[in-house]
Formats: structure tokens, sequence, C-alpha cells
């Protein structure tokens, strides 16, 4: 009974020993290393990281309005018709064939002004009552537009970069929140299945200290030492070892089946070794309060850039049908002859410069609907703003009670590690007053229940640091992305 009492004593330290030995003929995972299997196994995983890339590449797309574009056009056109003509005092056939081409670079800046820079050329053919005449022309150009009212400064073009922007973070924000649920459900399928091998272990122990208190009321039942009652309270606790053995393999053959699924492999056994239960304390040993590193939860950072977006909707649409009035110019250095070379010489000697500047002006007249459009885009503001106000209010009492959480476990965890130690002491004692006479089966098998119980509390409450630990570490520290 001794020996068995022992065994109790030194099982943190068997344990350890079994996971090195392991490693002989298994590979071993650390939490790290697990994190790592499931981010380049899981399917939802990559699933996610790709939706994460997708968003921000797309975003890219905003860089479109200041990339220079090249647009040409090239045209014919014959024009076959009868007109009159008070030369000949009746109707005369007419012939008009035209071709021309025009290629431009165009370019918007940041400060809203368009520019194109050009290249254009015709050749028309008249065949009308005098013979036919041919003119060829050509000229490039610059022209500028630039909107005074709606994109001055390039506003209007920033603001639609700016809704864009801020609905791409509120995406990325959702995602990274679901990528990080999936670690931490990763951190605590790993820590179950630990918790589900160190029971397994301390249930065969536990029936294997059963087993040997059976044979020892046995042999003194058999000498007259002992009472019948004595064997079968003995009989009935060995049972109940052995249908708690059965209920934790069951439990392990699960906790490893989770254990796979995260890292896209499927069976209900494994050859992975995992970090001991027994040595969890060196993850939240000296931490008496949650800290964090001024980051949120990704769902308030997803829910204050989805009120923004709405912001820059709401100014979008005010710019984009509001008045504007537009300034536009045209230079040009023309060339014109009877032919593209006679033309071109012409133009080279920049003797017949073009020039034109105008102004535009628009605005919509639907002014009453314009109002009530403009108010469902503020209705919609103030509801992303609410909105906003409670998710980060949830966060802040989702924190505060994970703090009370951790606070409270880690006081139960020091109470059961105390409570732990007293049963074993307690255990051995009992054996001893059992050995002399002094006490009862049934209160050495109370005692053994209380040790186990007080054992596999232990367990629990050290599960129960490490599941808050993680959720805090992996949930409540999101930083502020950018996206350029």
């Amino acid at each position: 009974m001794k020996n068995n009492i022992k065994k109790i004593g030194f099982f943190v330290f068997m344990t350890i020993i079994m996971f090195f030995a392991s490693a002989s003929y298994a590979d071993f995972l650390t939490v790290d290393q697990y994190l790592k299997k499931v981010e380049e196994n899981n399917s939802t995983f990559k699933e996610i990281n790709f939706q994460i890339e997708a968003v921000s590449k797309k975003f890219r797309e905003t860089d479109r309005a200041y990339s220079a574009s090249l647009d040409s056009n090239l045209n014919y056109a014959n024009d076959k018709t009868r007109t009159y003509s008070s030369a000949i005092s009746g109707f005369a056939d007419q012939k008009t064939e035209a071709l021309d081409f025009n290629v431009s670079v165009n370019k918007q800046f940041k400060t809203g002004t368009l520019f194109s820079a050009g290249y254009g050329t015709s050749h028309t053919a008249v065949n009308y009552i005098l013979p036919e005449y041919t003119v060829s022309d050509m000229a490039p150009f610059l022209a500028l537009e630039q909107s005074l009212l709606k994109n001055l400064n390039g506003d209007l073009t920033k603001i639609s970069t700016a809704k864009l922007k801020a609905a791409s973070k509120a995406l990325i924000y959702l995602q990274t929140y679901k990528k990080q649920q999936l670690i931490l459900n990763a951190q605590k399928t790993y820590w179950a299945f630990s918790y589900a091998k160190t029971v397994n272990e301390f249930r065969k122990m536990s029936l294997e200290r059963s087993k040997k208190i059976l044979d020892w009321n046995t042999a003194r039942y058999n000498k007259d030492l002992a009472e019948k009652n004595d064997v079968l309270q003995s009989k009935a606790l060995y049972k109940g070892r052995e249908l708690a053995l059965k209920q934790s393999e069951y439990d392990m053959s699960e906790a490893c089946r989770n254990f796979n699924e995260l890292i896209n492999i499927s069976s209900d056994c494994t050859d992975y070794q995992v970090e001991s239960l027994n040595n969890l304390e060196q993850y939240f040993k000296d931490i008496s309060e949650l800290k964090r590193n001024g980051g949120k939860r990704a769902d308030v950072l997803a829910a204050l850039s989805n009120a923004e977006s709405y912001k820059f909707a709401a100014e979008e649409q005010a710019k984009s049908t509001g008045a504007d009035l537009k300034l536009n110019g045209r230079f040009a250095f023309n060339g014109a002859n009877s032919s593209f070379s006679a033309a071109a010489s012409e133009m080279s000697k920049l003797r017949y410069p073009s020039w034109a500047l105008g102004l535009s002006y628009s605005v919509p007249l639907d002014f009453s609907l314009r109002k009530t459009v403009n108010e469902g885009f503020e209705a919609e503001i103030r509801s992303a703003e609410k909105q906003a106000e409670a998710t980060d209010l949830a966060e802040l009492n989702d924190w505060l009670q994970l703090n009370t959480n951790w606070k409270n476990s880690l006081a139960k965890y020091e109470i059961s590690k105390e409570i732990n130690k007293i049963q074993q002491e307690r255990n051995i004692e009992e054996q001893k007053l059992l050995k002399r006479g002094r006490s009862t089966t049934s209160d050495m098998i109370k005692s053994e229940d209380d040790l186990d119980d007080a054992v596999l509390t232990q367990y629990q409450m050290s599960m129960d640091l490490i599941f808050i630990l993680s959720e805090s570490r992996t949930l409540y520290d999101t930083q502020t992305i950018t996206l350029e």
C-alpha cells in the first residue's frame, strides 16, 4: 500500500519521464508547433488567409484612379449623297471620304486634374462639282480638365478611395477575428488532448491502486481477518475505477480525433506526443492579472471601420450628385495640306497654334429627392456608430469578466493544489491506520475517492487557466492595420 501512495506522490515525475521516453518513437509537438501545423494544413485557415489576401489585393484597384492610360481610335466615313448646288441650279452628286486617327496618354493627378497628351490626324477627300480635292491635317495636343467643385484637389477621388479602404479593412478585421477564433480553438484542442491523455494515465494508476486494495482485502478475508463487506466494497471501488478508465479511453479517442481534424487528418489516434498537463503551470505562473498591449478585439475594429466606411459613402454621395464647375483647356500645333508629308512640314514650323478654354456647370434639380437620400445616408451612419458603440462596450465588459474569471480561477487553482497535497497526506495516514486496525475499508475507499477528486480538480483548474490566458492573448490584442 505504501508503494501505491508513492506512485501518486511521484505522478508528475513519472508522466514527464513517459513523455520524454515516447519522443524516441513519436513526434513531439509543443503547442506552438501544433499551431504552425494547423496554419499549414487546416483548410478553413487557408480559406481565411485567401480571403484576406483577396481583399488586400483587390483594394489596389483604387490605384487605377491615378494610373496612366493609353486611348486611341480610328474612324472611317464614306458619305454619298445628292445636294442642291446654286452653281448649276440643280442637284449634283457629292462624295466625301474621311479617315481619322487619334491617340493620347491620359492621367489623373491627386489634385483632381485630368491631363492628356496626344496626337490626332485625318485625311479627307471631297468630290463635289469642282474637281476632287483632299485635305490632310495633323495636330499634337495637350489638354487639361479641372473640377472646381466636386473633385477640387482630388477630394471626390480621395473620398471614394477612403470609403473602399475602410470597407476593406472591416472585411479583413472580420476574417482576422475568424482566424483568431480558429487559433484559440486549436489551442484549446491541443490542451484538451493533453488533458485526456493525462487523465487516462491517471485512471490506469487509479485502477492499479484499487486492484491492490481489493487483493489486500481478499487475502485478509481468506485468512478470516476481514469481513466480506470489506471485499465487496473493494470490488465496487475496482469496478468503478474500471468504468472510469473506459470513459477516459473514449474521451481520449474523441480528443485525439479533434486534434487530428484541425491538422487535416482523419483518425481517432495519433503518433504525436504533446506537452504534459503537469507542465501547464509554467505558462501562467506569476501572472496575477491579465494585461493588454494596446490592441482591441478584431470585431470591434471591424465595426469601427464599417462606421467609417458609411461616413465616407455619405460624403461621396453628396459630392458626386452635387453641382460641379469644370474648367477645360486645350492647346495644339496644327498642320494641314493636301498630303501627310506636306501637313507634317507645316506643323513642324509651329506657325499655326490653336488653343481653347471653356467652363461647364451642372447642377441637379431634384432637391427634395437629394434631401431624402442624404437623410438615409445619415441614418445609416448613426446605425453603424451605435453598432460600433455596442460592440466596443461588449468587448470591454468581456475583458473585465475575463480578468475576473482569471483571478477567480487562479485562486481556486491554488486551493486545489493545497487540497491535493492534503489528500495525499491523508491517504498515507489512512493506510497507516488501516494496517494498525484503527481505520476501516470504507474510510480507506473514501480517502481514495477524495484523492482522485483532488487530482482531477487540480487538472481542471489548470485547464480553466490556460483557456482564459489563451483567449486573452489571442483575441484581445489585435493591432490596427494599414492598407496602402
